[in-house]
C-alpha cells in the first residue's frame, strides 16, 4: 500500500494523538529516510516556511511508523489481516507499507 507524504504526517499525527504522545511539528513532510545509526528508525525531514527556516527532523521507528499506516487503512476500511508480516519500505517519494500474508 503506497502513501504519499501528506497522508504519511496525518497517519503520525493521528496516532501521535491517539497514543497521548508529542505531535509531529506543523509542516509538510519532504523526505523521509532511514537513521544511520539506528535500521530500525526513520528521519523525517520537514519543512515549514512560515514558522522556520530549512528543514527540521524528527525520528520515528519503523514499528510506529507501521502502526500510524495501519492506523490510517483501518480509517479509510482497508482491511489489513492480523497475521499478516507488515514493514515499512521507502520509495523516492512516497511511504510504502508491504503486507505480506
Amino acid at each position: 500500500i503506497i502513501f504519499t507524504y501528506d497522508e504519511v504526517y496525518k497517519a503520525i499525527y493521528s496516532l501521535s494523538t491517539q497514543k497521548g504522545l508529542k505531535k509531529p511539528p506543523a509542516g509538510v513532510i519532504v523526505k523521509v529516510d532511514k537513521s544511520e545509526d539506528d535500521e530500525n528508525q526513520l528521519n523525517i525531514f520537514m519543512q515549514n516556511e512560515t514558522e522556520w527556516e530549512g528543514l527540521r527532523s524528527v525520528q520515528y521507528s519503523r514499528d510506529f511508523m507501521a502502526a500510524s499506516l495501519m492506523l490510517l487503512c483501518r480509517g479509510h476500511g482497508i482491511p489489513i489481516p492480523r497475521a499478516a508480516k507488515k514493514s515499512v519500505v521507502l520509495g523516492k517519494s512516497q511511504v510504502i507499507l508491504r503486507v505480506e500474508i
